[in-house]
């Protein structure tokens, strides 16, 4: 019986920090991204905020995003707001030509919304950012990173 309670213990203080992340990159996201503090990001929330993340990665200021931008903003990443869902130069790049442009970066908010977007209702609240930040998490470590 004592093996059981420390084993739980053991397990919930282990899993604390997760938790404790999760609920940290949800206030984040939301404080940066529901631009009408309504509980909510909407579409065009994310065209915002997905404009001025572009403005942000371009560090040349050539009008596209390549593959050492997308690397440095990775590096330098310290918003759990920005993850990888956001950035990722295969995902963004839409004709396949290697780069990013502002065109092809912003096309994508919608279906950034609808990926996040837990029950469809074209809205992503801080319940399903935390819902897919843990599911994120899930497929890091099935992929052994």
């Amino acid at each position: 019986m004592k093996r059981k309670i420390l084993l739980a213990f053991v397990v919930g203080v282990l899993a604390a920090p997760h938790a404790w992340a999760a609920d940290e990159a949800g206030a984040s996201f939301m404080e940066r991204w529901d631009i009408n503090n309504d509980g909510e990001v909407s579409v065009e929330e994310a065209e915002k905020r997905r404009q001025a993340l572009f403005a942000k990665l371009d560090a040349n200021k050539d009008g596209y995003l390549d593959s050492n931008e997308f690397s440095a903003a990775g590096q330098e990443q310290s918003e759990p707001a920005n993850t990888t869902i956001l950035r990722g130069l295969d995902l963004n790049d839409i004709n396949g030509d290697g780069k990013v442009s502002a065109g092809e970066f912003m096309s994508n908010s919608g279906s950034w919304v609808d990926m996040m977007d837990g029950n469809n209702d074209g809205v992503v609240t801080i319940e399903e950012f935390q819902t897919k930040w843990h599911d994120r998490d899930a497929r890091i470590r099935l992929r052994g990173g």
